[in-house]
Parts: structure tokens; C-alpha cells; sequence
């Protein structure tokens, strides 16, 4: 029988042993390095120029990388592409120590940097393409198509669903006005933009937001070209961002089917009910706790409060989840809204 063998010791620590290899040798050429740089007098005059042409490079650009990839990346499942900033950080850092007018590692490793970013860009790229693919064959929800796809990359279902809010942003403010709204077979769907004039308002408010960020530009190019640009930047953003979420409510009605009842508003809620879930609906404000209430309603029309029996799960802007036991939306047609919900019938749409 051996005197040592990994598979008898417990979990924990057969996960540390797989750790003290590599850590052992990233330990050992760290301290190659600082001994090189260090320029001790037993040492020749080109140490302290291999440390800082060659070992330090190699180690930051190479050995540090692979370490990151094997005990971070690889392990949690994340894209390689998580790789790459580590990689670029190695290399500046290591520039910062180049002995001029001596041979250095980087001339190597330079573009060996750029074929490895370019073979995983590609790899990358068709991955998230084919899953992106999928989902939009899966789901008519732009937000499902693009949170599926990062969530592919990072295994991180919050951070997913964050990055895919911005990037359904830009989607519905220049990539959607083709696009009929979202209605289902055997729905019946609900506008919420008409009567309230919520499109027309923010058309408004985009319009004037462009004459704004031109006035204050000229007005803080006189002491900031930089702050400037920044605040224009973070103006067009903030018209974008008004734009799309308008082209979304358009897009995403509410929905009643035999069902449930679908509630969405732009791009930050599309969720199910039960319609056996749904306890009553009122147009005063519920008695019911605000951390536990969900105000979709438009300003200026007539509150439509869905009081539901038990609160429901609904996910929040970050990607989160609370408990939520009161929604109140703006239907253009409420009374009959109100009648679909409450008798768990809905009407097919006319041909």
C-alpha cells in the first residue's frame, strides 16, 4: 500500500493539493525574478536585465494567464475571453521595467498576445452567435435573446441579465422599427401608450434633450473639453435609453390569455401570472406593504391595482428577485381589461 495517496484524503484537501503545484512554481520564478531585480553583487551584470526582458514578461504575460485560466476560468465555466484583460495588464506592467537597448521577450510576445486575442475572439464570437440564434428562435423577447447569450459566456445569470438590459437598449432604440408588437396566438393584448400620450411625451423630452446637450456643450467646452463630451455622451445615452424603452412599451403589450396574464412594461418587466393567482382589481391604492407593490402605471390615467392572492416572484432592473403582491398597470381599454382578467377568459384577436 503507497504511504501517500490523494484519493484517501478528504474533499478540502485533495482541492488544496491540486493548488500547492502551481502555486509552488508561480512562488519559485516570482523569486527568481526578485532576485534577478534586486542586482545582488553575486549575480552577473545581464541579471537584472533577463529579469526585466524576459522572466518578468514571461511570467506576467504567460505563466500568471494560464494560472488565472486554469484555477479561475476553467473551473467556473467562465469564456476564456475573461482571460484576455489579464493578459493585456501583464504586458503593460511588464513594458513598465524594459532595460532599453537590451533583447526583450516582447517582441515575442507581442504578437503572440494578438493571435491568442484574435483565436479566442472568433471561438468567442461563433459561440455566443449560435446560442444568440437559439434564443431568438426560442423567444420573441429581445432581453431573453441577448441575456441567454451572455449568460453562455460568464455562468452568471444576474450579470447577464444586467448586460442585456444595455444591450436591449440600443436594440429597440435603432434595430426594432420593423418589428410588429409581441402578440401571441390566442392572446389578447392590452396598449398602454395611447390614451396616455406616453410616446408623444417622450418624444418631447427626446427633442428637447437634443437642444439641451448642444446648449450645455458649448457651455462647458469653455472650462472642460473632457467634461464636456462626457455629459454629451451621457445626454445621448439618456435619449437613447427614453427611446428604446418607448419602442418597447409599443412592442410589448399587456396580455390575457386563458391562462395568465403576461405583465410588461418596456424593457424591465415580462412576467406571468396565473390569472387563478389574482385575488381582485382596483383602482384605489391596495393595502398592501409598497416594498411589496410594482407601479407600472402611467401618469395622468386611471390607476388599474392587480391585487394578487400570494405574492409573486418578480425580477428587478439588476437581475434580482422580490416578492411582489400588488401591480398596477394602465391599459388603454381598462374595462374590459378588467373583465378579461377578472372572469379567466381572453379573446383571439380578429384576423
Amino acid at each position: 500500500m503507497p504511504i501517500f495517496d490523494a484519493h484517501t484524503l478528504p474533499d478540502r484537501s485533495r482541492t488544496l493539493l491540486k493548488f500547492v503545484l502551481p502555486l509552488a512554481i508561480l512562488l519559485g520564478l516570482y523569486a527568481i525574478d526578485l532576485i534577478c531585480m534586486a542586482g545582488l553583487p553575486t549575480l552577473p551584470a545581464w541579471g537584472s536585465a533577463y529579469a526585466t526582458n524576459a522572466a518578468l514578461p514571461f511570467d506576467l504575460v504567460v505563466v500568471v494567464p494560464t494560472a488565472f485560466y486554469f484555477l479561475v476560468v476553467r473551473r467556473r465555466g467562465l469564456s476564456p475571453l475573461f482571460v484576455l484583460p489579464v493578459m493585456w495588464v501583464g504586458m503593460v506592467v511588464s513594458l513598465q521595467f524594459v532595460q532599453a537597448g537590451m533583447p526583450s521577450l516582447h517582441l515575442l510576445l507581442l504578437p503572440a498576445v494578438a493571435l491568442v486575442d484574435l483565436v479566442v475572439f472568433v471561438r468567442e464570437g461563433r459561440r455566443f452567435t449560435g446560442v444568440f440564434r437559439s434564443a431568438k428562435n426560442a423567444s420573441a423577447n429581445p432581453h431573453d435573446w441577448f441575456s441567454e447569450a451572455f449568460c453562455a459566456l460568464t455562468q452568471n445569470a444576474q450579470a447577464s441579465h444586467v448586460m442585456a438590459n444595455e444591450m436591449a437598449v440600443w436594440y429597440y432604440a435603432l434595430a426594432s422599427w420593423r418589428r410588429t408588437p409581441d402578440v401571441p396566438e390566442g392572446s389578447r393584448a392590452f396598449t398602454c401608450h395611447r390614451k396616455s400620450g406616453y410616446v408623444a411625451l417622450v418624444g418631447v423630452i427626446v427633442a428637447l434633450t437634443g437642444v439641451e446637450t448642444f446648449a450645455v456643450h458649448l457651455l462647458v467646452a469653455q472650462w472642460s473639453e473632457v467634461a464636456a463630451v462626457v455629459l454629451s455622451a451621457a445626454s445621448v445615452y439618456a435619449a437613447l435609453f427614453l427611446a428604446g424603452n418607448a419602442r418597447a412599451v409599443v412592442l410589448n403589450p399587456l396580455l390575457v390569455d386563458d391562462e395568465a396574464l403576461a405583465v410588461r412594461w418596456g424593457m424591465f418587466v415580462d412576467e406571468r401570472i396565473p390569472l387563478d393567482d389574482i385575488a381582485h382589481i382596483q383602482s384605489s391604492e391596495p393595502d398592501v406593504p409598497k416594498r411589496e407593490r410594482l407601479n407600472l402605471g402611467v401618469m395622468g390615467m386611471e390607476p388599474c391595482w392587480i391585487v394578487l392572492r400570494e405574492p409573486a416572484s418578480i425580477r428587478t432592473f439588476g437581475g434580482g428577485r422580490r416578492p411582489v403582491r400588488a401591480v398596477n398597470v394602465s391599459p388603454d381599454e381598462a374595462a374590459t381589461f378588467k373583465q378579461l382578467v377578472l372572469q379567466g377568459r381572453a379573446e383571439r384577436p380578429s384576423a
